[in-house]
């Protein structure tokens, strides 16, 4: 029998942990060819007791560029017998880091009460908020054209028919 060293726990709380923030998206929208563009991004996050800043910091930031992601490029397009059209990169419009604005972070602390570390979750915070902040800005920026709502991803020709 090999040696080997094994263990398990569970953990298994009475309650969850509810992390909450902030995110505000100001965006500036060219009514000539539709492109929206970040003008600034600001993000508090409340996600309890920080174990490691830096893995905080990248879970925003990514979960961030994933969220704007959804809210200005990506799309799975259908035909209409419902196979995929959107199957390559060049179909798929993913951001690279020139079309992402510089983000604006910030957190506060307030620790969990649901667990002994203090700790709340923070891999979706980013993602979450975002989509969201970046949509209703765009919405905000077309409300003197009288658009009221526009589909995602508010992609360049979608904010042109919609000012039209």
């Amino acid at each position: 029998m090999e040696p080997r060293l094994d263990a398990d726990a569970t953990f298994d709380p009475e309650n969850f942990s509810f992390p909450h923030g902030t995110h505000l998206c100001a965006i500036e929208v060219d009514t000539e060819t539709g492109m929206a563009r970040i003008r600034k991004y600001v993000a508090v996050d409340d996600v309890g007791h920080v174990i490691n800043p830096l893995i905080v910091e990248g879970q925003v930031h990514g979960g961030l560029a994933q969220g704007i992601a959804q809210a200005l490029y990506e799309e799975a397009v259908h035909d209409a017998e419902g196979n995929l059209l959107t199957t390559t990169m060049a179909d798929y419009l993913i951001p690279t880091a020139a079309d992402l604005p510089d983000f604006v972070t910030d957190r506060t602390e307030s620790p969990a009460t649901s667990n002994p570390l203090g700790v709340k979750g923070v891999g979706e915070a980013g993602t979450i908020a975002s989509t969201p902040a970046v949509v209703n800005a765009v919405v905000d920026a077309l409300r003197p054209h009288g658009v009221h709502d526009i589909q995602m991803p508010c992609t360049p020709e979608r904010i042109w028919r919609a000012i039209r």
